[in-house]
């Protein structure tokens, strides 16, 4: 059988958790006055700050070749224009002369062949009064032999006339080429070694302005690196903040003045490099400009030549033609003679009248 009974049992009670503290007191303990900690800092005073003024940047002056370099280029230039403006004016002088000359030559030879033909004028009109003193039939044979003998004279005057003119057009014409080939040669020569010498100006040009705007800065840098110095200098020691960045500040700006300043040692070489060029860019400019002149001139001689020579040429083809016409016009009055002379001995006039002189006409 598994029925079974739990036996019967009581817990035991638990013991009584009631207790009282004790009562006690704290002892009074007293503690101690503590010392006095009143104490004085002892005086002292800190040692003086070593002067961290940086020394001065070098004052920046340009060397003194730079701008005397460029000066001296200047002038130079100045002087090779002044005397191309002179070797012009000189061409210029030269040039109204000649033309003076040439027109006083041209005006003397029409006075010349005016006198020659007032001379002509003179002779027919003799010759024509002797003819109508002589009778009718005379004074028409005279009238027809002199306008015969002169439209043959002033045929052959104009053909000569004509000749010569078509020389001497064919002569400046030719002037002409020779003096426009060779103003077209100097123009291209002096533009050459203009332009070389007007690119040497604006590097000159360049390098003194780059020369001028360093110096600007570094005088710029070194006016705010004295004023940073001199605050730094006022400021309270122990503002370590402030200066130190005053310091550095000061230190940066003398940095920047030495930049400045090995740039602008640059500058002033570029300047005188630049100087020189231009100066040899001057004086072969100069060079360009005296060789353009001699071609010119050369031309210009040249044309003279051949325009003199045309008129020399011209002058001769004139002189012939003014000395057959005068034949012509001699052969007129010799027949003119004849026929006043035949008229007169058929009772006209006495035998031996002189025509065109101061014969004395007597009625027969």
């Amino acid at each position: 059988s598994t029925d079974f009974k739990v036996p019967d049992f009581k817990v035991p009670a638990m013991p009584s958790t009631d207790f009282k503290v004790p009562d006690f007191k704290v002892p009074d303990l007293k503690v101690p006055a503590m010392p006095s900690t009143d104490f004085k800092v002892p005086s002292f005073s800190m040692p003086a700050m070593p002067d961290l003024k940086l020394p001065d940047a070098p004052e920046m002056k340009p060397p003194p070749a730079a701008d005397k370099a460029a000066d001296d280029a200047a002038a130079k230039a100045a002087a090779v224009k002044a005397k191309a403006k002179e070797a012009e004016e000189a061409k210029a002088v030269k040039d109204a002369a000649a033309q003076r000359a040439a027109a006083d030559k041209a005006k003397a030879a029409e006075e010349a062949k005016a006198a020659a033909a007032k001379q002509r004028a003179a002779r027919e009109e003799e010759l024509r009064a002797a003819a109508a003193a002589s009778g009718d039939g005379a004074s028409e044979e005279v009238q027809r032999i002199l306008a015969s003998a002169k439209a043959e004279s002033e045929q052959v005057v104009a053909d000569a006339s004509a000749a010569g003119r078509q020389l001497t057009s064919a002569a400046k014409a030719e002037a002409g080429a020779l003096t426009s080939e060779a103003a077209s040669k100097a123009s291209a020569i002096r533009s050459q070694a203009e332009g070389v010498a007007s690119a040497a100006r604006r590097e000159t040009s360049g390098a003194k302005s780059e020369l001028s705007s360093l110096r600007s800065e570094i005088a710029s840098l070194e006016q705010r690196g004295a004023a940073t110095q001199a605050e730094y200098d006022k400021t309270f020691f122990l503002n370590f903040g402030k200066r130190g960045e005053l310091k550095d500040e000061v230190k940066r700006l003398k940095d920047d003045a030495a930049r400045a300043t090995k740039k602008a040692d640059k500058a002033a070489k570029a300047v005188d490099k630049t100087a020189g060029d231009l100066e040899k860019a001057e004086a072969s400019a100069a060079k360009a400009g005296e060789q353009a002149a001699k071609i010119e001139a050369d031309a210009a001689a040249k044309a003279a030549k051949v325009t003199a020579e045309a008129e020399k040429q011209a002058a001769a083809l004139s002189k012939k033609a003014e000395g057959e016409a005068a034949k012509v016009l001699k052969s007129a009055e010799s027949k003119a003679k004849a026929a006043a002379k035949a008229a007169s001995s058929s009772g006209s006039v006495l035998p031996g009248a002189a025509v065109g002189g101061a014969s004395k006409i007597v009625k027969p």
